[in-house]
């Protein structure tokens, strides 16, 4: 059976990461308050912002585990980060600081139970890239086949546990210190840590990337592939892949946006144009919400191989997310309703997503959804918005803006989705700085309603030819025994007596007279209650207040406030109203 990865980190470790974060971060601050002071703007050749951009990198290599993850995810936001941070961490998509050769090999033989020698003909000991998770080896299968070897990081595990538990001590004590408002993040952690340990697990990304080649084939997108897995030889720790020979999305991002004009030349030799992929890039996004099984949620340039004529293939398929009916549902409207500029529609969608809402004022926080989707909706529109107004950043960063403020939990698989479509959106701009996303997806739907019409026509020209499939039959078996209980139901009905009201007139008549008594004994506890009301007033009182001054009237108003009375009155109801429905569940004879 499959094995699930488990991992465990202890308190000391916990408290050990904070102070590493604490250094490594106080060391970045410190430097850049050294070089505002001490030096000018250019040193070396370098700006202070270079500098800086250079020490963070550095900073996070040294902390490592989610640090690098962060550093990651940090250098596609050239919507928010300055170009220099953003091209300096990402240096840190496939070029972190490797591990020891001998760790790799030492891991490989382990898991696998036999010597590396018999598993490859040839195995490269610098690795080609280098993340945080894992290491990656050129390999020579003993059949002649390039491979990918997949390693992973020796106790990356624990450390990734530990800064779990150093984030859930901070916000508890945020928490405890009224920073947070109690139970804001319950679940943060939990789902932090579920996210990071899936990305451990070598036997779920395998998985994953064979359910997207598939159903992208099944599909016919031409254009999109995943490098096969070698089963025989991957497991928990280490997966082998085919080897991927192409251009990295990073070097061709790169070369357009510093418009270098040998390598874009060369690219164009190649059929490799920036616009295409871009459009491309959008396309499998709205794949992948409309169609796959599943998506991937980390599809940044390093992740991401570019071959002539435009083709992409996606590789490490650790970080994947998958969409149910509901939110399937939710996502085709809000896509839709952005291509008609129905702003109504996104909301409803936006919080469709969102479900279930904590109680908060739902008026109000539609209202500030609406602006959001408006202020992005204009900014499209416009022939003269900035490139990264042009993609979903913007929208998405205000709306999980709204949903913090509204103290709104979010699901790990909500957040995966709006970071791929971040991913996607961001990308495909910077590529192309006039890309239409909404054109896209109703041209995307076009394709697609393709897909299905030969789909359908397909299956019933088989239906013509060879008739119904076997397993028609069994529905058409299910169908005919249902169609007989309903007969048989009915019959029974039918047959059964008509209703007779002249049975009920008893009970009817026993109702109402319970209900007169009802009224009737509780006016009579009344009278009761005022008449010894007027007689202890004239006993305490004697001839200086007689009955007649002290008055009825005012015996009956004292009586609304008796305890007494209307604890009779309550007696009373319970009582007749336990004989009424002992008499309603009586069956005259006819009726058994």
């Amino acid at each position: 059976m499959k094995r699930t990865p488990s991992y465990s980190a202890q308190g000391a470790s916990a408290l050990g990461r904070l102070c590493v974060w604490a250094f490594w971060l106080g060391w970045f601050w410190l430097g850049n308050v050294v070089d505002r002071v001490c030096f000018s703007e250019l040193r070396r050749g370098k700006t202070r912002r270079e500098r800086a951009a250079g020490r963070l990198r550095r900073a996070f290599e040294h902390i490592g585990g989610t640090a690098i993850k962060i550093g990651q995810q940090a250098a596609m936001r050239l919507d928010l980060l300055p170009f220099e941070y953003c091209n300096e961490l990402a240096k840190m998509l496939d070029d972190v600081p490797p591990f020891r050769t001998d760790q790799a090999v030492a891991t490989i033989e382990r898991a696998t139970q036999r010597p590396i020698h018999e598993l490859f003909e040839a195995f490269d000991p610098n690795p080609v890239g280098s993340a945080s998770v894992s290491c990656v080896y050129h390999a020579v299968r003993l059949d002649g086949r390039d491979v990918a070897v997949k390693v992973r990081r020796p106790g990356i595990g624990p450390l990734f546990l530990a800064d779990c538990r150093a984030l859930g001590l901070l916000l508890n004590a945020a928490e405890a210190l009224s920073l947070l408002r109690p139970g804001l993040t319950k679940n943060v952690v939990v789902e932090f840590r579920d996210m990071l340990v899936d990305e451990l697990d070598f036997v779920k990304e395998a998985r994953n990337a064979e359910l997207f080649r598939r159903r992208a084939k099944k599909s016919r997108m031409r254009f999109v592939s995943v490098p096969r897995t070698h089963f025989d030889c991957s497991n928990e720790e280490v997966l082998v892949t085919d080897f991927v020979k192409g251009i990295w999305l990073t070097e061709f991002l790169s070369a357009v946006e510093c418009k270098d004009a040998e390598l874009l030349a060369h690219f164009e030799r190649l059929n490799i144009v920036p616009r295409r992929v871009a459009e491309r890039l959008i396309e499998v996004n709205h794949f992948t919400i409309a169609e796959s099984i599943l998506f991937h949620s980390d599809p940044h340039p390093a992740n991401i191989v570019v071959f002539p004529d435009s083709k992409l293939t996606f590789i490490d398929f650790g970080a994947c997310g998958s969409y149910t009916e509901k939110e399937r549902v939710a996502w085709r409207r809000l896509l839709d309703a952005q291509s008609r500029e129905d702003v109504g529609e996104m909301v409803q969608c936006a919080l469709a997503i969102l479900e279930p809402l904590p109680p908060i004022d739902i008026d109000e926080f539609t209202k500030k959804l609406e602006i959001v989707f408006w202020q992005d909706l204009y900014a499209f529109r416009s022939k003269h918005a900035e490139w990264w107004e042009r993609t979903s950043a913007h929208i998405w960063i205000s709306f999980l803006g709204l949903a913090n403020e509204y103290s709104i939990p979010m699901n790990l698989n909500t957040l995966r989705m709006i970071r791929s479509t971040l991913l996607y959106d961001t990308i495909a701009a910077r590529l192309y700085k006039k890309i239409d996303v909404y054109s896209l997806y109703q041209r995307y739907l076009r394709k697609a309603g393709a897909r299905a019409k030969k789909r359908l026509v397909k299956r019933a020209d088989k239906t013509l030819i060879e008739g119904p499939p076997k397993p028609f039959w069994l529905r058409v078996e299910q169908l005919s025994q249902l169609v007989e209980k309903a007969f048989y139901v009915a019959q029974r009905t039918l047959d059964a007596p008509p209703f007779r009201f002249a049975l009920q007139v008893a009970k009817v008549g026993y109702m109402v007279q319970l209900a007169v008594r009802t009224v009737l004994s509780t006016l009579v506890a009344a009278t009761v209650l005022v008449g010894v009301r007027l007689i202890q007033r004239s006993r305490v009182f004697g001839s200086s207040e007689t009955v007649l001054d002290y008055g009825i009237q005012k015996a009956f108003d004292d009586l609304q406030g008796s305890v007494l009375f209307w604890g009779l009155v309550v007696l009373i109801v319970v009582i007749n109203f336990r004989k009424m429905s002992l008499r309603l569940q009586d069956r005259q004879a006819s009726e058994l």
